[in-house]
């Protein structure tokens, strides 16, 4: 039988003796459309081995055996190769096995013979690198019957223009009478879904609401919720934090009521997994979707400004950057009241679990066309692109290039490589601090990809690094890179920055295409993590030589091009990694335009200066401690279209209270669209003075930060270490939930120094205005409003009642 459609997971189980590929499709079949589990024989687990110092043969390691768990464990075939090591060719010996769980001890025997590599690849990824397939790109498989099971003949690439996905949103609530919830004892009260035209609550009292399902207690509904799933025959199971509290809560509960929670396809129950630092949670045949770890990756990358803004991520603020709405809220602190309450107060709780499940899905669909594009770029599975970081994601991209490229890919560095390391930094890139204060007429230009451009134009990779070559590039700090052969890193570059510019030019044609975006955003993000790859100490590709190569190249670059501007009579305000600020003063536009042409001529072909924007005025603020010294990546500039671009102030930190950044953005706007002093004090009087009456409300006050380390371990008494520990006294939250969480505290009243005053922001009763005036809004609005002439005891003196 011929399918066609796409993976949605993939993985491996034990039959008899044999680890087995196992992969479920979603496609179309001599069966019609649905699901399909296809199993592939064909496929063994195998690692390499390079001979060391002496003579190593086939018959060597192959008569190898050890006993491992009962069992006499040899390899199943040994294969001699030539492939590439460290950019030299060489002769090793591909090592097979019949079970997964046998590589690392019988490839650690080995290591008598020379050194090991793929060892620690997990199979199904090691599955798809061989093949070549992409889960969400889509596949064609031959099958064959065997006694009720598909048995796969061959697999290839095929064409899938939008994957189908089936998909539910699901959210709980759970009965928290000291706060946060406990598994052990404080059961699940309402299960909340939607997917497209259905959604619905589930609890355990009665309701009136039409899209309530009433059940006979908690183990009914964790089972309808399940029978759920597998009548919708979901794919993604999407939570929001669900794999760090959804899914593990449930789980829990299900244990604890006997209920049956196989929630997985093939009969199976959800796993909890660690993913690096990450928590996961893996649902045989099915994707486990945590959008949280989605919008926490495309701020980290920098994606966040194209498509979310939000000054943190829980569901409410990430759901209201992208709809623009607000969705519905309750006290959560206060679930338990309310469900002990009215029948109008289950009412109002219903309305809010339906709320979150609805709310969740419109984010999910927001996401979901970017997730699908790493995906496929990089050939890993969903679920697997929602927990990782871009440099795993560059990683695994490598690897499928290295395996194309007839390489070996290199092994992970062991602690004491991670230590020299880390001890070794590299140089960073080139910065010219501005001088504060207030311009107009700005151009600013950046270099299209800068360091990517670099690796692609000196073929910088860990296997061109050379001394004795004659035909080389060569960096500022001596460092020699071979012309020839291209590196496995620079090939990679430039296929993505290619089809880069080709989805590009198919986007201006279809705007509304929301996946071309979404695969140029892709493709964009994994080039810019490349250089961070490198350079990261716990790379297969690390490579200081390489990575400070990037950085002194890109300095060099910076500095020849604030030269040429010179030169041509601008003046430079500003650079800093891939761009450069000039003042233009009189100087007509096309001057700068011709500026641009001239440096463009002088570059590489694989490199190039942008003209991003002509901005009509500009605030850049001073370096504390340093007079007229000016701050980097802290500025804000205002284009001639109208639009307004800030870098670096508070109102884009979570770290100051809303007010304080709402304060900074209107005397920001004054300043840059008005040039008034006079109306950006007037703003800062007015807010003084709203604060000193008690007309701001608690939640625009309060302060967000994380708690990194075990709330033991810290050393000083912090406002948020205090807020925490308070809470945990009162037994209304546990260390289980704060450590590691980002937490919200508001400075009260009550209390002699900051920290005693700190509460949690659900805990807060009052705000001390003091604090709020002097420590938040008159220091964020002093950087601006003194490169305006505005003293600090002139902005201090507002916050006292007497001067208002």
């Amino acid at each position: 039988m011929e399918l066609k459609g796409t993976i949605v997971d993939i993985d491996y189980v034990t039959q008899g003796k044999r680890s087995v590929i196992r992969i479920t499709l979603r496609g179309e079949g001599n069966h019609g459309s649905g699901i399909y589990a296809v199993y592939d024989h064909s496929f063994y687990p195998y690692f390499y081995i390079v001979p060391g110092g002496r003579a190593v043969t086939r018959e060597m390691l192959a008569g190898m055996s050890l006993r491992v768990d009962g069992e006499t464990v040899s390899p199943r075939a040994v294969e001699e190769k030539e492939m590439e090591v460290h950019g030299k060719k060489i002769v090793l010996f591909k090592v097979s096995v019949d079970n997964t769980k046998n590589v690392p001890k019988l490839s650690e025997a080995m290591v008598e013979f020379g050194e090991r590599f793929e060892y620690d690849i997990v199979f199904w990824k090691r599955y798809l690198i061989d093949m070549g397939v992409s889960p969400m790109s889509g596949v064609a498989i031959e099958t064959e019957d065997a006694e009720g099971l598909l048995l796969l003949r061959s697999i290839k690439p095929a064409e899938v223009k939008n994957p189908e996905i089936k998909y539910l949103c699901f959210d709980i609530e759970t009965y928290n009478p000291v706060g946060a919830p406990r598994p052990e004892k404080d059961e699940v009260i309402m299960i909340s879904y939607a997917c497209g035209n259905r959604s619905g609550v589930l609890t355990t009292k009665k309701i009136d609401r039409q899209f309530v399902a009433l059940l006979s207690g908690e183990k009914e509904m964790i089972e309808e919720f399940g029978r759920i799933i597998r009548e919708l025959d979901a794919d993604a199971i999407v939570g929001y934090n669900s794999s760090n509290f959804d899914i593990p809560y449930l789980i829990a509960r299900a244990e604890r009521t006997k209920a049956d929670f196989r929630i997985g396809r093939y009969d199976s129950a959800p796993k909890q997994e660690h993913h690096g630092l990450i928590e996961s949670v893996k649902i045989p045949g099915r994707m486990n979707v945590d959008v949280y770890n989605i919008a926490k990756f495309v701020s980290v990358v920098g994606a966040s400004e194209k498509l979310i803004r939000a000054n943190r991520f829980t569901l409410s603020e990430v759901y209201a950057a992208i709809t623009g709405d607000e969705k519905k809220m309750v006290d959560r602190r206060n679930i338990w009241q309310i469900w002990d309450g009215s029948e109008a107060d289950r009412e109002e709780l219903a309305d809010y679990s339906l709320g979150d499940a609805v709310s969740l899905e419109k984010v999910f669909l927001y996401f979901l066309p970017l997730e699908v594009e790493v995906s496929r770029v990089t050939g890993t599975t969903l679920a697997e692109t929602c927990i990782s970081t871009t440099g795993q994601l560059v990683e695994y991209l490598l690897m499928r290039y290295a395996h194309n490229s007839n390489e070996i890919v290199p092994n992970r560095p062991v602690e004491s490589e991670i230590t020299g390391r880390l001890a070794n930094p590299i140089e960073g890139a080139y910065v010219k601090t501005p001088e504060a204060g207030i311009y107009k007429n700005i151009v600013v230009y950046d270099f299209r990809g800068l360091y990517p451009s670099i690796i692609i134009a000196y073929n910088i990779d860990p296997s061109t690094l050379c001394t004795e070559c004659a035909d080389y590039h060569e960096a500022p700090d001596g460092t020699r890179f071979r012309k020839a052969p291209q590196g496995i890193i620079p090939k990679a570059l430039r296929i993505l920055i290619k089809e880069r510019s080709e989805i590009k030019k198919a986007y201006k044609k279809d705007p509304d295409n929301a996946y071309l975006m979404a695969r140029s955003q892709a493709l964009k993000i994994l080039a810019n993590s490349f250089y961070g790859y490198l350079g990261y100490a716990r790379s297969r590709w690390y490579s200081r030589g390489c990575a400070s190569s990037v950085t002194a190249l890109g300095r060099s670059y910076i500095s020849q091009t604030m030269e040429t501007a010179e030169k041509a009579g601008f003046r430079v305000l500003y650079g800093d990694t891939d761009s450069i600020f000039i003042l233009r003063g009189p100087k007509p536009k096309e001057d700068a335009e011709r500026l641009l042409e001239k440096v463009n001529g002088d570059l590489p072909d694989s490199m190039e200066l942008e003209l991003e924007d002509f901005y009509t005025s500009g605030v850049f603020v001073g370096k504390r401690g340093a007079e007229g010294a000016g701050a980097k990546k802290k500025y804000a500039l205002l284009s001639e279209s109208g639009r307004i671009k800030i870098r670096g102030f508070e109102l884009v930190r979570r770290d100051w209270s809303n007010i304080s950044r709402e304060t900074q953005r209107a005397v920001l706007d004054t300043i840059l669209k008005d040039g008034s002093k006079e109306k950006a004090i007037a703003i800062v009087k007015e807010v003084v003075k709203r604060l000193r009456e008690g007309r701001v409300q608690i939640s625009d006050l309060v302060i967000r930060t994380q708690l990194r380390k075990k709330i033991d371990s810290y050393d000083s008494k912090s406002p948020e270490l205090s807020a925490a520990k308070k809470a945990i006294k009162a037994g209304t939250k546990t260390r289980e939930e704060l450590e590691g969480a980002t937490i919200g505290y508001v400075v009260t009243r009550k209390g002699s120094t900051v920290s005693e005053k700190a509460e949690l922001e659900e805990f807060a009763q009052d705000y001390d205005p003091d604090y709020y005036i002097n420590h938040q809004i008159i220091p964020s609005t002093l950087k601006i409003l003194k490169e305006l002439g505005v003293n600090e005891e002139e902005l201090i003196n507002m916050g006292s009642q007497k001067k208002l």
